[in-house]
């Protein structure tokens, strides 16, 4: 029975020694939602409409509550371009997020100022979600944003 319990404590370290360590970190790194919601506030807060548009891939799809565009092209010109210098002070409460190492999401509540001639003419706040996926480039681009205004 020593015999026994010596090989098997013989073959255990030997076992265990041979082994590679296992790594029980979690080796996807999740999308970085909390910077990519801060650059879309801080594109539509610098009138940044090239930025804003960057964001986005060619392909992407936009609905709002007058809007539904299927590609960047279509709703830099009708959304981005005519309300980009209108808007400031755009500022986002998160609902809901969730991300993983290619895809994320991002569900908040917004409000933002409307500026017209140095005045706010309108305080407007709504709801929004916003698609990213990460590019083989390794650049995260929205692939599609609904958001939704409520009237006052």
């Amino acid at each position: 029975m020593k015999q026994i319990t010596a090989v098997l404590i013989l073959a255990f370290t030997i076992f265990s020694c041979n082994q590679a360590a296992i790594n029980t970190k979690n080796n996807n790194v999740k999308a970085p939602v909390d910077s990519l919601v801060t650059n879309w506030e801080n594109n539509w807060n610098k009138h940044d409409s090239t930025g804003v548009r960057n964001m986005f891939l060619a392909d992407a799809l936009l609905v709002d509550d007058n809007l539904v565009a299927i590609n960047a092209a279509e709703f830099s010109a009708k959304w981005i371009h005519p309300n980009i210098n209108l808007i400031s002070n755009l500022k986002s409460t998160k609902l809901q997020e969730w991300s993983e190492d290619s895809r994320a999401n991002y569900t908040g509540k917004y409000t933002l100022d409307v500026i017209m001639k140095d005045s706010v003419v309108a305080k407007p706040e709504g709801v929004y979600s916003v698609n990213w996926l990460k590019t083989e480039k390794g650049d995260w681009k929205i692939t599609s944003a609904v958001i939704h205004s409520f009237k006052k």
